[in-house]
């Protein structure tokens, strides 16, 4: 059996390590088994933690699927090493739901809001693709079945609401506002502050609440740092890119340029 002690030691935070020891739990039942097993739904830093640790086991393979490529939130499949897995095998699915809605009136909220309704986790349901008057939603195949027979609406409208393969996943590109500005320091409240067009102090107080990410991971401190394309994700507001950094202008102050996601 693994030595799970040894393997997470250097992992200090309670919510990460327990996301990695529930992946461990996953790879104990591997070995055992000689099955197959898959994860929750990671986020791209979830992920980061259990891929160099999993690289240390033997006897197992592994795949890191979302749907498509560029997915955002992924399961890990674990599998013996002497087993093959066809996308076929794979054990998440994709729903389309379709309806006489545009893209402004339901937003990924909505979608999510509606699913997570019928009392299913977050973290068994992947990305949600939100186009004109479809959604796509990736989630655990066992989970697809019970959303196809009790979903019958989203938010006031009603849809219609079927499998497809994910080569049907629609192809959508994100929407962004073009920030310009300069800050004193490229701290995370200094760039929330531009972006969201907030004060620094008010910005502040929030980011202590646990209310912010940097490129998935929780980040409590105001002064931290950021660099050139970091992703900050803000509770109830939203996310912008720290896309570019500009030279210093003559009052010693940074020019920037950040993406607003909308």
């Amino acid at each position: 059996m693994i030595n799970k002690e040894s393997l997470t030691k250097h992992i200090k935070n309670t919510e990460e390590r327990y996301v990695v020891m529930k992946t461990l739990n996953k790879v104990e039942s591997v070995l055992k088994s000689h099955g197959v097993r898959v994860t929750d739904f990671y986020n791209p830093y979830e992920i980061s933690l259990c891929i160099p640790i999993l690289n240390q086991i033997l006897d197992i393979n592994y795949l890191v699927v979302g749907g498509y490529e560029n997915a955002e939130r992924r399961v890990i499949i674990i599998y013996p090493e002497y087993m093959e897995i066809s996308e076929e095998e794979y054990p998440i699915g994709a729903i389309k739901v379709s309806g006489r809605f545009m893209k402004d009136e339901l937003t990924h909220r909505d979608f999510l809001g509606a699913v997570l309704g019928l009392g299913l986790k977050r973290e068994k349901i992947g990305d949600i693709l939100v186009g004109d008057g479809q959604a796509n939603i990736i989630a655990h195949k066992e989970l697809c079945d019970y959303i196809l027979l009790n979903l019958e609406k989203v938010s006031k409208f009603k849809i219609n609401i079927e499998r497809i393969y994910f080569n049907d996943l629609m192809k959508v590109e994100e929407n962004f506002k073009i920030i310009q500005g300069s800050v004193s320091a490229l701290r995370l409240d200094s760039i929330l502050g531009t972006g969201f067009g907030e004060s620094r102090n008010a910005i502040s107080k929030l980011i202590n609440n646990d209310r912010v990410k940097v490129n998935f991971k929780p980040v409590n401190q105001p002064s931290y740092i950021l660099h050139e394309g970091d992703l900050i994700s803000f509770k109830g507001k939203g996310r912008i890119i720290l896309d570019q950094i500009g030279n210093k202008t003559k009052k010693d102050r940074y020019k920037v340029i950040i993406k607003r996601i909308v």
